[in-house]
């Protein structure tokens, strides 16, 4: 199979996010006025989805949308993204995130509403993924109803599985099967809480809590260990970088280390940071693999240069889709400053 005719599925969240700019955030009991609103959209699917589409990956997106996310299908086609396996649902609503930003504080409070996202079963799925086989790849995140399910049934069909799991929910490792995962990206919380989990005696490992004390470097180990079939592991650092480990050869024991400070730029908002880097990420591997090869270091390097240089534009810019670069223009910061700190 050629890189070019390689398929990734995102099977995830599609939200509308309403923005309410507040004085602060309201107390119990309080009514106060909003000074500015705003609606975009969002989820953590649909923006992998989107920055995929705009590195030039050929993707398509599955999940569930009500009557009221239309107009979020249609920015998505826009950006690149094969909407053909989103659903709408004829009674429920599309999934929300009701978001105040305090004028005070610069802080935010965030309430869910799941919707359509929770309403995805497998037996959809399986129709959905019996397009796609060996050479495909899916990316999953943690917004979606029988994520677990669709991972398991997309590893029977021989595809390449990129995992991110947020939000880290405390039952989440007993939900997902990890061992079957190809690419782990993951924030230094959520390297401590599966570190937690993974390290926990038996009788206390029910749920996931951060280990806040764990480096990125001591979870690694343990990770590596739990997880032995894994090509990769991206843990992402803020505005330290990141450090990924990447097995280069089937039978390796150790695994390969590498390290990325960030790429110097104005930050903005960092909201699409990290979807950005993963998409990028991704598409940048789809382009290059060749069936039934592994990548070597220099593809490997290459994929989180690009990534990185695409975060640092995202920050640039407001909001989490808006914010997402083009393929030109990251490819033009790629020349202009290879230097990152």
């Amino acid at each position: 199979m050629e890189a070019t005719k390689a398929k990734v599925l995102v099977y995830g969240s599609i939200n509308i996010d309403d923005f309410y700019v507040v004085p602060h955030i309201v107390r119990s009991g309080e009514t106060i006025s909003s000074t500015s609103y705003t609606v975009s959209a969002g989820g953590k699917g649909a923006n992998q989805s989107v920055a995929l589409g705009r590195a030039g990956a050929n993707v398509f997106h599955a999940g569930k949308i009500g009557k009221d996310g239309e107009w979020v299908r249609k920015i998505m086609e826009d950006a690149g993204v094969d909407t053909t396996y989103i659903q709408v649902a004829e009674k429920e609503a599309t999934g929300r995130a009701i978001i105040q930003l305090s004028e005070e504080s610069h802080d935010n409070s965030i309430v869910l509403f799941p919707g359509t996202n929770h309403t995805v079963v497998i037996e959809e799925a399986r129709q959905v993924l019996s397009n796609f086989g060996k050479g495909d790849w899916i990316v999953i995140q943690n917004e979606i109803s029988s994520g677990g399910e669709i991972m398991r049934a997309a590893k029977e069909r021989g595809m390449t599985i990129c995992f991110n799991p947020s939000p880290m929910t405390p039952d989440l490792p007993k939900q997902y099967p990890l061992h079957l995962v190809d690419y782990l990206l993951i924030n230094e919380i959520e390297a401590q809480g599966l570190y937690s989990y993974l390290t926990s005696p038996k009788s206390d490992a029910d749920s996931v809590t951060s280990s806040s004390h764990i480096t990125a470097s001591e979870s690694f180990p343990v990770l590596e260990k739990a997880y032995e079939k894994i090509s990769g592991i991206i843990i992402t650092l803020g505005g330290d970088g990141l450090v990924a480990r990447f097995r280069i050869n089937e039978e390796d024991e150790k695994m390969k280390e590498f390290r990325m400070g960030i790429v110097k730029g104005n930050v903005v908002n960092t909201t699409g940071a990290g979807d950005t880097f993963s998409g990028y990420f991704v598409a940048n591997l789809v382009r290059n693999q060749e069936l039934n090869k592994r990548f070597n270091p220099e593809q490997l390097q290459a994929a989180l240069l690009e990534a990185s240089h695409a975060a640092s534009l995202a920050v640039g810019k407001e909001g989490a889709m808006d914010s997402i670069p083009i393929k030109n223009n990251v490819d033009i910061a790629i020349r202009t400053k290879q230097n990152v700190d």
